[in-house]
């Protein structure tokens, strides 16, 4: 088993809910706490001695991985008071032939607390990418993005491929396929501080990835149940008693309530642990977690 520390990313949009999530108190303006990231950008420490990156490269075999794969997953907590912007992650088809990864980006958002208006930005409602370059034209898309509802407890899967974005007063647990990279599709012309400009946009990118067919999966996502999609399973749980892998990869349990004391060590919330294949975990203090078991499908593609 490993301890990971989080890590404190502060944006535009972001609040000081994630304080109670193991967020730095130094900071403002928190938009996310990465729980479990192994990553060139967003490496977490563990057991305090290296980083999660460093250790899966020396023994890959160990998290259930082969030489030179990473982590498949990132997990975090999100929260933002303003809209984040329109974007699109890459699919698995253009990661593979342009850029030379492994898989590209789906994600799903279980919903800590609901948005403010009751809905999150999702899918092109014309169906097709002209309906978009006609909305950038108008820097307006009211009329081509839709809106999602979701409300607390709710899970939503969003594809790569699939034009989202978060709306204000979200809080949410966040799983991602480790290919970290956004493409910025609108951003309400916002200025960041930091350049006093306009944030970069990706349009030819976002464009070359849109897949207006899919549609966002929701389901409500109370105790005890499991989720599974293609990229990775999710269980929802107070976790008492023992916990045992049974999956081919290690397994990240994270904190969403109250302190979790496991093999001894104490997990706040917002603060996760990762369990390796076949390992057993003894639990001295339960608490309401979500347990997240990658799958290696890329293998097979």
């Amino acid at each position: 088993m490993y301890i990971l520390k989080t890590i404190t990313y502060p944006t535009l949009w972001g609040d000081q809910r994630l304080y109670a999530y193991d967020g730095n108190k130094e900071e403002d303006s928190i938009g996310i706490v990465y729980s479990v990231s192994g990553i060139d950008d967003f490496d977490c420490e563990i057991n305090g001695r290296t980083t999660l990156k460093n250790e899966i490269r020396k023994n890959p075999e160990l998290f259930g991985l082969l030489p030179k794969e990473e982590y498949p997953v990132i997990i975090a907590f999100d929260a933002c008071k303003e809209s984040v912007s329109f974007q699109i992650h890459p699919t698995d088809a253009y990661a593979r032939n342009k850029l030379n990864l492994k898989y590209g980006k789906s994600e799903a958002w279980y919903f800590i607390e609901p948005p403010e208006e009751g809905w999150v930005y999702a899918e092109n409602k014309k169906g097709n990418k002209q309906a978009v370059l006609d909305a950038l034209e108008k820097n307006d898309f009211s009329d081509t993005i839709g809106h999602f509802p979701v409300q607390q407890n709710d899970l939503v899967y969003i594809r790569s491929g699939t034009v989202h974005a978060l709306s204000k007063g979200s809080l949410i647990y966040e799983i991602q396929q480790s290919t970290n990279i956004t493409y910025r599709l609108y951003d309400y012309d916002r200025i960041d501080p930091r350049t006093n400009k306009k944030r970069q946009l990706h349009i030819q990118e976002s464009l070359d990835n849109l897949d207006s067919s899919l549609k966002v999966k929701k389901e409500e996502f109370l105790l005890n149940k499991t989720i599974e999609n293609r990229e990775f399973d999710l269980t929802h749980t107070i976790l008492t008693d023992e916990y045992t892998n049974n999956g081919t990869i290690a397994s990240a349990i994270s904190v969403l309530s109250g302190e979790l004391e496991i093999e001894h060590h104490t997990l706040k919330q917002g603060q996760s642990c990762l369990v390796m294949p076949n390992e057993t975990v003894h639990i001295q203090r339960k608490a309401e977690v979500m347990i997240a078991n990658p799958k290696p499908y890329w293998r097979e593609i």
